[in-house]
């Protein structure tokens, strides 16, 4: 008889345990990105594409316009407040410029993914590895 009872309270134990554990999986929440982050990783969308018209010959059309408010973006740490930040951004925007200026087109594609180097060298390095394909 005990090992009947005994069994019993440990199937239930254990249906119990996987279903509290799904219930927890279940309303976990999702992480969401910063303004500054989500920008990136469109940044990042579009720079592949671009990337991909330049090899082609073709002529970018144009730059998106949200690119240009890359330091009006709030950031996850607060790092778009810094100056060394802030003092990087006219680098990648310059570059931006020429690209919508289709002028050089090839060459200010370069030069904004050498300011994103830049800037991640210093901040979040985690993503020089995509950058760097780019």
């Amino acid at each position: 008889m005990n090992l009947k009872l005994i069994t019993t309270l440990l199937i239930i134990s254990g249906i119990f345990a996987c279903t509290k554990q799904s219930q927890s999986s279940d309303s976990a929440e999702m992480y969401e990105p910063s303004e500054l982050s989500q920008m990136m990783r469109d940044m990042v969308t579009w720079s592949k594409e671009t990337k991909l018209l330049l090899l082609k010959g073709e002529v970018i059309d144009d730059v998106p316009n949200q690119f240009y408010e890359l330091a009006s973006q709030k950031a996850t740490r607060d790092e778009h407040k810094d100056a060394a930040f802030q003092g990087m951004v006219p680098e990648y925007l310059e570059a931006l410029k020429g690209i919508d200026r289709k002028d050089s087109q090839q060459y200010y594609y370069d030069a904004s993914i050498q300011a994103c180097k830049t800037c991640h060298a210093v901040y979040c390095g985690g993503p020089l590895s995509i950058i760097n394909q780019l």
